[in-house]
């Protein structure tokens, strides 16, 4: 990324892009420009796995959903049959089926100045301020009757959560600056909304609890511990961390703000991989999962700065990620990123009635009542929230209100049928004493190369999918291996569906899935390889 020499990081002055600007010669251009909002891009194209961004967390921050936890360095606690993890980055929500334990107020190890839940009484993280010295110092300013007790604080992980990020004011004011330069969305948040009434609840139960105190505190001895702790503040803070925060994925459930990656702009058919580091901090790493041209993308960047508005239309390549569910049908995308991420998309994929060509939201027509018709219903304009459902066959007609009434009637591509088809082809064949018959080993194949094939066009770059894909070639490798029907070809096509299976796990082996999966790889081409061997039938790699 290059830097301007007058303005913040990744943001361009009309100076420093004098030579690249092109005017405007509309007012329509320049509202379907406003739209797009704030996005990263790279002037020079870049080849495939490129890396494009490099970022660490801006901040330690839990998650809202987990129940319990514990806060320090090393930290396992068990409840029910879910582990939760304490990092320097955020909380992890992940399954543990092997132990289980309540996290009890009375016996579990607490703090021994704020009293709440931690690894070990003599963590050294617990006196480390950017870890939980800090936020010690007001958790334990919480009346002296109520302290001791955690369990009873409503919505205790939103104290955690404002408190760290609250915390960047002091610890560092670039974050803190940068954090707040954020997109927000507060006015589609506003006083009519339920997440506006869920927040001020939760910003009651802060202030009640521990912001009040502290104003106390400050008044007494004269020290300002947080200059900024107003209710508009811990409001707006909320909307960023909802808006611009980043979901981990697999089996564990976690936030973290990355204030650079969060202006990476959406795209259904994302062109770079998001890579997560546990190892490393939880880096994030964005690399470009499919070749990016110069010119992809005409107007896609806005230069914005509070003392001066300067927005300039450049000729660039765009970088684009994904913040919905990849598998997810058209109008099931749309409306999830229009209630969580305030915004509606228009990309290639969402206006196109056919998904390119994976029919991932077609519908059976029913026909009649006199004659079933059996053609396939398209949306005519997927990106029009009222448009008309037409049949290719029969032209009859459905609005869009009544489309959820038909849902018996989903194609076999749609994408509430890929879930049932992905786990259905992983049970063929695996019942314990039975082998597998032709028939099934048949229609195994065809369901395996089928979602593969929605698969490839849904996800080019593996974005997303890259776990699912592989989990169907390893089972069209099962079926390669026990149909054998040409063993010239059979050979060649399933080495190739194991260097395809461990070229696509190449960025995916940091996370406890893909390490898993690509061990599963490993040792069925272990295993063929050894076949081979055993069967005199080398030659055939030459």
């Amino acid at each position: 990324m290059q830097q301007c020499n007058q303005k913040q990081r990744y943001l361009f002055c009309l100076k420093c892009v004098s030579k690249e600007i092109k005017i405007a010669k509309s007012s329509h251009t320049l509202r379907q420009f406003l739209r797009v909002g704030y996005t990263l891009y790279r002037r020079k194209p870049e080849d495939h796995s490129e890396i494009r961004l490099e970022e660490a967390p801006a901040n330690r921050i839990p998650i809202q959903q987990i129940e319990f936890t514990k806060l320090g360095i090393d930290n396992h606690v068990w409840r029910e049959q879910h582990r939760i993890e304490w990092t320097e980055a955020k909380i992890i929500y992940k399954k543990q089926h092997s132990r289980k334990r309540l996290l009890n107020d009375q016996t579990c190890n607490k703090c021994p100045g704020c009293f709440w839940p931690v690894c070990k009484t003599d963590c050294e993280g617990l006196k480390i301020p950017t870890i939980h010295g800090f936020e010690c110092s007001i958790l334990r300013l919480r009346p002296p009757s109520e302290a001791k007790s955690f369990l009873n604080i409503t919505g205790r992980f939103d104290v955690i959560i404002i408190l760290r990020a609250l915390y960047l004011q002091k610890a560092d004011s670039q974050k803190w600056e940068t954090m707040l330069n954020l997109q927000d969305h507060l006015k589609q948040r506003g006083p009519n909304t339920k997440v506006y009434k869920s927040i001020q609840e939760k910003i009651q139960i802060l202030e009640e609890n521990y912001l009040t105190p502290l104003r106390n505190h400050e008044k007494e001895t004269g020290q300002s511990v947080l200059p900024q702790i107003s209710h508009d503040t811990i409001n707006r803070i909320y909307g960023i961390l909802d808006v611009n925060g980043t979901e981990l994925a697999e089996d564990r459930y976690g936030i973290i703000l990355y204030p650079t990656a969060s202006l990476l702009e959406h795209n259904c058919t994302p062109n770079t991989i998001e890579i997560i580091d546990e190892k490393d901090n939880f880096k994030v790493t964005y690399r470009a999962a499919l070749p990016i041209k110069r010119g992809d993308t005409y107007i896609r960047f806005l230069c914005f700065f509070k003392k001066s508005n300067v927005f300039c239309l450049l000729q660039v390549n765009t970088v684009t990620s994904i913040y919905t569910q990849i598998l997810w049908g058209t109008s099931a995308r749309r409306h999830d990123l229009k209630k969580t991420k305030y915004f509606v998309c228009k990309c290639k994929r969402c206006q196109d009635p056919t998904e390119l060509g994976t029919y991932m939201s077609a519908l059976r027509c029913l026909g009649t009542e006199q004659e079933f018709c059996g053609g396939t219903q398209l949306p005519v304009n997927p990106t029009e929230s009222n448009c008309e459902w037409v049949c290719n066959k029969c032209c009859i007609r459905l609005p869009n209100k009544d489309v959820m009434n038909f849902l018996i009637s989903c194609i076999s591509n749609h994408y509430l049928i890929y879930p049932i088809k992905h786990s259905l082809v992983q049970l063929y064949g695996k019942e314990v004493g039975i082998e597998i018959s032709n028939q099934l080993l048949e229609e195994k194949q065809k369901l395996c190369e089928q979602l593969i094939d929605i698969s490839r066009k849904l996800d080019p770059g593996n974005v997303r999918l890259s776990l699912y894909f592989v989990v169907l070639l390893n089972e069209l490798f099962f079926v390669k291996f026990k149909k054998k029907k040409n063993i010239s070809e059979a050979i060649k096509e399933i080495l190739t569906i194991l260097d395809e299976s461990k070229e696509i796990l190449e960025y995916e082996r940091n996370s406890t899935a893909g390490s898993k999966l690509y061990e599963v790889v490993c040792q069925n081409e272990t295993y063929f390889r050894n076949w081979i061997e055993t069967e005199n039938l080398t030659f055939l790699l030459v």
